[in-house]
C-alpha cells in the first residue's frame, strides 16, 4: 500500500479551534490518518488567535502528547496570512478585492501542493469566511487528485465556536457553555461530540486545461 505524506489544509477565521477539532477527528478515523504538515490560511487576526492559542497557550501540543500522536509544529511557513494587490495582510474578507486575494491564495496553494504525487491532502473548509471554504471546495475540484480528501468538521452546539473547548479531552472536564436563550451553565466535555464529514467533489484534475 502507497504511504502518502499526509498534509492538511484548513481556512481559519476567529477560530483557530477548528484545526485541533480536525486534527482529533482525523485521528480518530477508521484508519486513523496522523497529519505530517499542515498550511493554515487565515487573516491578520486569525494569526493571532492561533498563536494565542494554539502556540504560547501549547494546546496543540497538549493534543499531541495526551493523543500519543506525532511531532506536528506550526511553522511561520504553515500560517499563511492572505495579502492585498500591495502585499498588505488584511484582517477581514469584506470586499471584492479581498475576496480576489483570498482566492488567489488559495488556488496557488493547492495547485502546489497537488504537483506532488506523494502526497495526499486533507483539507478542512469547517473554518473562517463562507468565501474561503466555497474557494478551497472550488480549488479540490480543480487541482484535487482521487486520494485526496475534503471535509467539513461538526462540533455539538453548546461547545461550537467556545473559546474553552479545542477538542475532547481524555480526562473530563467542565467548561462554560452558553445555550440558546442566553444563558450560561457548566457543561461536561464528556458530553461533546465531534464528527468529521468527508464531502465528494468533483475532480477535473488531468480532464480540462488549465491555464496560467
Amino acid at each position: 500500500m502507497e504511504q502518502f505524506k499526509e498534509i492538511l489544509v484548513c481556512v481559519i477565521g476567529a477560530t483557530p479551534q477548528i484545526i485541533t477539532e480536525t486534527i482529533y477527528a482525523l485521528a480518530h478515523k477508521n484508519p486513523p490518518v496522523y497529519i505530517d504538515e499542515m498550511y493554515i490560511i487565515t487573516t491578520s487576526t486569525g494569526k493571532k488567535q492561533i498563536e494565542n492559542t494554539l502556540i504560547k497557550k501549547g494546546i496543540l501540543k497538549q493534543l499531541l502528547k495526551e493523543y500519543k500522536l506525532p511531532l506536528l509544529d506550526i511553522k511561520t511557513s504553515s500560517i499563511l496570512v492572505i495579502k492585498d494587490k500591495d502585499g498588505k495582510e488584511i484582517d477581514d474578507i469584506r470586499n471584492s478585492f479581498q475576496s480576489e486575494a483570498t482566492a488567489d491564495t488559495i488556488i496557488s496553494l493547492i495547485r502546489e501542493l497537488t504537483k506532488y504525487q506523494s502526497v495526499r491532502l486533507h483539507c478542512s473548509l469547517a473554518g473562517g469566511r463562507k468565501t474561503m471554504g466555497f474557494y478551497l471546495g472550488s480549488a479540490m475540484e480543480l487541482f484535487g487528485r482521487p486520494w485526496d480528501k475534503l471535509y467539513h468538521v461538526l462540533v455539538s452546539p453548546e461547545f461550537e465556536s467556545n473559546p474553552e473547548f479545542f477538542y475532547k479531552t481524555k480526562k473530563e472536564k467542565f467548561i462554560s457553555c452558553r445555550l440558546p436563550d442566553g444563558s450560561t451553565v457548566q457543561i461536561s466535555t464528556e458530553k461533546a461530540k465531534i464528527e468529521l464529514i468527508e464531502l465528494p467533489f468533483i475532480k477535473l484534475s488531468g480532464k480540462i486545461k488549465l491555464y496560467g
